[in-house]
């Protein structure tokens, strides 16, 4: 017989007392309130045989009980997994203090009093009661993770496969006609969202000011003396206002830090009042970015939920404008997202191009009716729409797309805004950026493996099935993508080289081939547009663009190794340098 049935029926009270003043009072309570007194004990054998034949819900111990160790018995009863009530008379030592300290189902005070012996019984019951179904949940998540886990392993080692043993057919037998026919879709969905990217995106219907909501911001913080404090004062510098008062509150998250983080934080709380801290510990901290934005959910007071990295920086009507895109029925809106240090070299410069083209690529799909998906920076989310979908998801390696699939599937909208940025550090350094993608990659795979038979199967519109499809499949149809654009390459090496002699064979139609070639340009030719270069820095960043692109071919293979390879989800984050914005 579980706890839980046993706590369904007449709960068992075991008192380990030898006071026989306390005892008839304590059983007389305890029946008052319909409870069952199942005895008493203060010998250390005699205790331990009955709690074996008992099995009690609740146990009371007396601390005036002599010649025992209080403390080792304390352990020992942890082991029957039943709530402890400390029963404490006129002494008191340092033993008794570790006691009450360690023991969270709480205590009294001699003499018993009839009302707060009844309370305390029925809350200790209730909250170990919460505690079992909190751990039977934990466990049944854990276990459900774990079946992901495998389920992960064995697609990623299929599609690795897949793919090695399609790209050495096309080299073997020198024809990789299939790749061009394989690559029509998503090349001609390339080409389109290129297009309809140009249309100017649905008007929003503003809110009226008695009705714009409170807004809570979240920012997770990590280790992150170098920008926290920055972030924290772009942030509350916002004119978002409700009759003249701030209409907002920033949550700042110091998940775990080690560095001054917290002292920074501490520092600006005092001139901020919008500003609230959150501070995890250990083991609690350190799990993941959805166990941390979490906790603040349930903290939050606002209507709808911000979610910002903790290297942002913003323009100060950047919550005015974002915020009436969840005027109606949308549940979220995606912000733009820029590099505030895109200049610094030449990778920054073209992460910097990725976002704009990424946010074509939504303003296109806002365009054509389908949904956007929420990035881990500037998203913005009604809370009613993140509790309905079950929160995010602790486990997720990227928790921002696991939260928009869910409000996907559930017939949700999400936006883009493409008329408002967040700033935030593009990462200067190859290594660390492999990483990061590498975790962005696990994310989307994680998605796809998880959730393809729920979007499938889901009771959403074909179009959005596709949409969705299409976006979590990006990091593996990019592949053979730029495996094409290799093959290009030295077919036309070769027709120059070797006057018209072609080394791999692609003999689709001619329009088929000329789309695989230039549905890549369109959209990186409106990115580049938007930041109006001269001709000679438009040239140079599509070529140079073009050329970083190829870094998708090793990242799927370092994705595949790492999801094969990997034990448990491990959430990793970039390392922030700051610096000038």
């Amino acid at each position: 017989m579980t706890q839980l049935e046993l706590i369904s029926g007449k709960p068992k009270i075991f008192a380990i007392s030898s006071d026989e003043e306390s005892l008839p009072l304590l059983k007389e309570f305890v029946e008052d309130y319909d409870y069952e007194f199942s005895g008493s004990a203060y010998e250390k054998d005699d205790i331990f045989t009955k709690l074996d034949e008992i099995s009690p819900n609740l146990i009371f111990l007396d601390t005036d009980i002599e010649n025992i160790d209080l403390e080792a018995l304390a352990g020992d009863l942890e082991l029957f997994n039943v709530p402890l009530i400390l029963i404490i008379g006129a002494f008191f030592d340092e033993t008794i203090d570790r006691l009450l300290t360690n023991n969270p189902f709480g205590f009294l005070l001699k003499p018993l009093e009839d009302g707060e012996v009844q309370r305390s019984m029925a809350v200790a019951i209730k909250k170990h009661e919460q505690n079992i179904i909190n751990v039977k949940t934990a466990q049944a998540k854990i276990k459900e993770k774990n079946t992901e886990l495998v389920i992960e392993k064995s697609d990623s080692s299929f599609l690795l496969i897949l793919c090695i043993a399609l790209i050495i057919m096309a080299i073997l037998t020198r024809n990789a006609t299939w790749l061009q026919w394989l690559l029509l879709i998503p090349t001609l969905a390339m080409l389109i969202n290129s297009i309809v990217s140009i249309k100017k995106v649905k008007p929003v219907t503003p809110y009226k000011e008695e009705d714009l909501p409170f807004i809570s911001i979240f920012i997770p913080a990590h280790n992150e003396e170098n920008t926290i404090g920055s972030t924290v004062e772009s942030v509350c510098k916002s004119e978002y206002s409700k009759f003249g008062e701030p209409n907002y509150e920033v949550i700042v998250i110091n998940d775990g830090s080690t560095d001054t983080t917290g002292k920074i934080l501490a520092g600006m709380k005092k001139d901020l009042p919008q500003l609230k801290i959150v501070t995890r510990h250990p083991p609690r901290s350190g799990k993941g970015k959805g166990f941390v934005l979490n906790d603040a959910l349930t903290l939050s007071q606002g209507e709808i939920i911000g979610v910002f990295d903790a290297d942002t920086q913003i323009k100060t009507d950047f919550l005015m404008e974002i915020v009436q895109y969840l005027n109606g029925d949308v549940d979220g809106v995606q912000s733009r997202v820029k590099m505030f240090n895109r200049n610094e070299n030449f990778l920054a410069r073209m992460q910097h191009l990725e976002f704009a083209s990424f946010g074509n690529t939504l303003i296109a799909k806002d365009n054509l009716g389908f949904t956007g998906f929420l990035g881990g920076n500037g998203q913005f989310v009604k809370k009613d729409a993140i509790i309905d979908c079950g929160r995010w998801d602790g486990f997720a390696v990227t928790e921002d797309l696991n939260l928009a699939i869910k409000i996907i599937l559930q017939g949700g909208k999400i936006r883009y805004c493409g008329e408002c940025a967040v700033y935030q550090e593009a990462v200067t350094e190859w290594g660390a950026f492999f990483k990061q993608r590498i975790r962005w990659a696990i994310g989307n795979f994680e998605t796809l493996f998880v959730y393809l038979p729920q979007i499938v199967w889901g009771k959403i519109s074909i179009g959005k099935k596709l949409n969705i499809l299409e976006h979590i499949s990006f990091y593996s149809f990019n592949l053979l993508i730029f495996f094409g654009f290799i093959v290009t390459l030295i077919n036309a090496v070769s027709w120059f080289v070797f006057h018209g002699a072609t080394i791999i064979r692609m003999e689709a139609p001619f329009f088929v081939g000329f789309l695989s070639v230039i549905a890549f340009f369109p959209g990186i030719i409106l990115a580049l547009s938007r930041d109006k270069p001269t001709a000679q820095e438009f040239i140079k960043d599509i070529v140079k663009y073009y050329i970083y692109c190829f870094h998708l071919i090793p990242l799927f293979f370092l994705t595949m190794r790492t999801m094969i390879t990997r034990k448990d989800r491990r959430w990793t984050k970039t390392v922030h340098k700051g610096g000038k914005k």
